[in-house]
């Protein structure tokens, strides 16, 4: 009986044991879970982080794309402005001198007076 009882504790310890690891195993992999979920996060506001950079540097650049844009707009008004004033002047002086005196006085070509004319 005493071997029996022997037998049974011992077996009940190894039972103890092998759960005691098996519990043990399922921490570690728990554990490792754990880690890898948050690398994953970490890596996910990163990411995250890197996406709103990239956000904030596209705005910028939409920005100074726009604001030369304008530049453009405001220097192509400007041009056409200047354009007409040179047309009306060489108009004005086309009424009292002939193409090539016009082309001398204005330091241009008797060609580009006649695009205005």
């Amino acid at each position: 009986m005493l071997e029996k009882r022997v037998e049974t504790i011992s077996d009940d310890r190894w039972k103890k044991i092998i759960e005691d690891f098996q519990k043990l195993h399922e921490n570690e992999e728990r554990i490792e879970r754990q880690l890898e979920l948050e690398e994953a996060q970490k890596a996910k506001e990163e990411a995250k982080k890197a996406l709103q950079e990239a956000n904030k540097l596209k705005q910028e650049a939409n920005k100074q794309v726009e604001e030369a844009n304008k530049q453009t707009e405001l220097e192509t008004k400007r041009a056409d402005v200047a354009e007409k004033q040179i047309q009306d002047m060489i108009l004005r002086l086309s009424s009292t001198m002939d193409v090539k005196a016009m082309a001398i006085l204005l330091n241009m070509s008797v060609d580009e007076i006649k695009k205005y004319i």
